[in-house]
C-alpha cells in the first residue's frame, strides 16, 4: 500500500473513530449490545450446568438399569 494510501486510511479511520466515540446514539448501542451479551452469557452458562447435570443423571440410571438387565439376564444374586 502506497504512503498516501496508508495517511489516508489512517485519518478515515480516525475520522471514523471520533465520530463513533461522541455519538450519543453508539453509545447507547454499544451499552445495550454489552448488556445482551453479558446476559446471553450468563444464560448459556446456566443452561449448560443445567444440561450437564441432566447428563449426569441420564448416565447415572442408565447405568443403574443396565447393571439390572446383566444381573437379572444371568440371575446374579
Amino acid at each position: 500500500m502506497s504512503f498516501f494510501a496508508r495517511v489516508f486510511n489512517h485519518l478515515v479511520n480516525e475520522v471514523l473513530v471520533q465520530g463513533l466515540a461522541n455519538n450519543r446514539v453508539f453509545q447507547k448501542f454499544a451499552v445495550r449490545s454489552n448488556a445482551w451479551m453479558t446476559e446471553l452469557a450468563k444464560k448459556s452458562a446456566d443452561k449448560q450446568t443445567q444440561i450437564a447435570e441432566q447428563a449426569q443423571n441420564f448416565h447415572k440410571t442408565f447405568r443403574e438399569e443396565m447393571k439390572k438387565g446383566v444381573d437379572e439376564q444371568f440371575k446374579r444374586k
